[in-house]
């Protein structure tokens, strides 16, 4: 079983023009090649949906570069909602809680 890297817990609220502020303070963290990603949304509040689906990108794209793994869990139905809507959940490995993305296998990356 392969251990999770970094576990990043989302709080608070997005709002218009946060997702630069985001990328900047999560990118030091996002370094390691194959890195493993448990963003746990449980304690997010209000949300904007473009701000929200722009941050949780572009820490897709900086995972998959490293050719690591990105899991989300404890969305809030409204979030799972807009992702399933925009058809989103295609992109982002979804989990109800943070015990099932722990147990849950993660995505063999071919090293390069």
């Amino acid at each position: 079983m392969v251990s999770v890297s970094c576990l990043i817990k989302v709080s608070g609220e997005t709002r218009k023009n946060e997702a630069v502020i985001a990328r900047e303070g999560l990118s030091p963290y996002l370094k390691e090649k194959g890195i493993k990603v448990i963003m746990d949304m449980e304690e997010l509040g209000k949300f904007e949906p473009n701000t929200l689906v722009g941050i949780l990108n572009g820490i897709r794209k900086e995972v998959n570069l490293l050719r690591g793994d990105l899991k989300l869990c404890s969305l809030k139905p409204e979030i799972l909602n807009y992702l399933k809507q925009n058809r989103l959940d295609h992109i982002f490995q979804i989990y109800e809680d943070r015990e099932m993305a722990e147990r849950s296998e993660w995505r063999e990356r071919g090293k390069k």
